[in-house]
């Protein structure tokens, strides 16, 4: 079943701080690998545990930054969640691992859920 993937003004605001840093260029291709995925269904990533709501999760999976060539472990993290019943992806935020002052709280993830959302 095909999913629709939809981006959060949130996560376009995170898209667009990175796109003004050099060392983040190919920020909209990496994403792109993991979207497709998404749209097949695959959902990648592991599940935040406390985030579920209605049987639905909150999934953080890992992206490598090919600007840096470090690999996924120093990438990207991308916070989306899943309505399950309807196919759809909301994808919530997206941060740089090793920028720490960017790395939301559960408190904050739960607030982007209940706004975008619920």
């Amino acid at each position: 079943m095909q999913f629709e993937i939809i981006p959060t003004k949130q996560f376009e605001d995170d898209l667009r701080y990175y796109l003004k840093k050099k060392k983040f260029k190919h920020i909209l291709e990496d994403v792109d690998d993991i979207v497709k995925e998404l749209e097949k269904g695959n959902l990648l990533g592991d599940a935040i545990p406390g985030l579920v709501f209605d049987d639905n999760e909150t999934v953080k999976v890992r992206i490598a930054n090919t600007d840096t060539r470090v690999g996924k472990s120093n990438g990207y993290r991308m916070i989306y969640y899943v309505v399950k019943n309807d196919y759809e992806i909301y994808l919530l935020t997206i941060y740089y691992k090793k920028e720490d002052n960017k790395i939301p709280s559960n408190k904050e993830i739960e607030a982007l859920v209940k706004e975008y959302c619920l």
